[in-house]
């Protein structure tokens, strides 16, 4: 009996010994089969964190209205933080000068604000215009911001038209037109000179200004004058090209172009095939190969009541040592009722390497013929080639 109870005595002992050395063994161990959130202690960011948060007061796009052509313009936008964190701006691109101010360490805090100013020069041919400027933020919901100014575009002084076309003046009688300079913001406008930019035609051309009334002005002119063009008789046969450089007394508008194109008809005129171009009196003889030359033939053409009597000879060739003309005798089509004169224009084969490609006459080969018509002294034909 005693060695029995000794026997479960040990027992027990054991038990308990073997619970105790495991109990000390995991006792630091979280058990694995407990829920997970009853463990994990992560710190989560507070969910009413705004961070940087951009926003231009009055919003991102600006109509100025109406601005002057040539004059100096700003614009100011205004930037507010509405975060909890500073806010960074930086330039970007841009079409015009741009400079942001206001700033402290370069960051606008929160609540802050800081202005961004636009400034450009209205310098454009059209009658609108719009400048942008792109601002950098570190704002993660609007990185970009574009700012954009836009208005009308009128003058401080203004030609209407800008460009006179003369479409057939007679040369005979010549040709009359009317141009108008507006002021717009200013009590006084005058055209103090001009200067003709084609020195040839020059005398042809008149041009006489005088004041408008205040009901000729318009709505928006403040002051303006009225331009009569005169184009005298006598004109060379061919194309019109002139351009009148007017001067002003306003500082900001002291230069305006007026350019007067067109045709001078009469009773000579010019036909040839089809390089030749009768509304610019342009002969078109292209590139032409050292060893080939090249030739052809053109008709002056005489009609009106001087018809018999006039008389045609070659008065220049440019370059003479080139280019080479010559006149036939005259003969009668339609009865009499036009003198037909051929004009042979000729590059030799072997002439001198030369370009007269250029895009403007003045560049060109050159055959002017004279004439003993009363209106119509010379003839001017452009010929252009080159000789490789």
């Amino acid at each position: 009996m005693k060695i029995w109870v000794l026997t479960i005595g040990l027992i027990l002992i054991g038990v308990v010994a073997g619970a105790s050395s495991a109990w000390l063994e995991f006792a630091g161990t979280t058990n694995q089969f407990e829920p997970h959130n009853q463990s994990v202690a992560t710190a989560l960011p507070p969910t009413d964190r705004i961070g940087p948060k951009v926003e231009v007061v009055d919003g991102i796009d600006f109509d100025f209205g109406v601005g002057q052509r040539q004059s100096g313009m700003n614009h100011t936008f205004v930037f507010r933080n509405e975060g909890d964190e500073p806010l960074r701006l930086t330039q970007g691109a841009t079409t015009c000068k741009c400079t942001v101010s206001n700033l402290k360490s370069g960051d606008v805090a929160p609540g802050e604000t800081a202005e961004v100013h636009l400034d450009w020069k209205l310098v454009t041919t059209g009658d609108q215009f719009r400048q942008t400027a792109e601002i950098h933020t570190n704002d993660p919901r609007r990185p970009t911001v574009t700012l954009t100014v836009h208005g009308v575009v009128t003058d401080l002084v203004r030609l209407d038209p800008h460009d006179v076309v003369l479409s057939d003046v007679s040369a005979n009688e010549g040709a009359t037109a009317t141009v108008y300079a507006y002021g717009f913001g200013i009590k006084n406008l005058e055209i103090v000179s001009s200067e003709f930019e084609n020195l040839e035609t020059a005398p042809f051309f008149s041009l006489v200004w005088t004041p408008l009334t205040g009901d000729e002005l318009g709505k928006n002119a403040s002051v303006g004058l009225r331009g009569t063009l005169s184009v005298k008789p006598g004109l060379p046969l061919g194309p019109l090209n002139q351009t009148i450089h007017l001067h002003t007394n306003v500082a900001d508008a002291d230069k305006l172009d007026l350019e007067i194109t067109g045709a001078v008809v009469s009773d000579i005129s010019v036909v040839g095939p089809r390089t030749f171009s009768d509304s610019r009196n342009v002969l078109q003889f292209g590139t032409i190969p050292r060893a080939e030359g090249a030739k052809t033939t053109l008709r002056i053409l005489v009609k009106g009541p001087h018809r018999q009597d006039v008389r045609l000879h070659v008065q220049e060739v440019d370059p003479a040592d080139v280019l080479q003309a010559s006149l036939g005798e005259a003969q009668q089509i339609n009865d009499g009722a036009v003198f037909m004169y051929p004009l042979e224009v000729e590059i030799a084969p072997h002439a001198r390497l030369v370009d007269r490609l250029g895009s403007e006459q003045t560049k060109l080969g050159r055959i002017v013929i004279g004439t003993t018509h009363p209106t119509a002294a010379t003839v001017p034909i452009y010929v252009k080639f080159a000789v490789e």
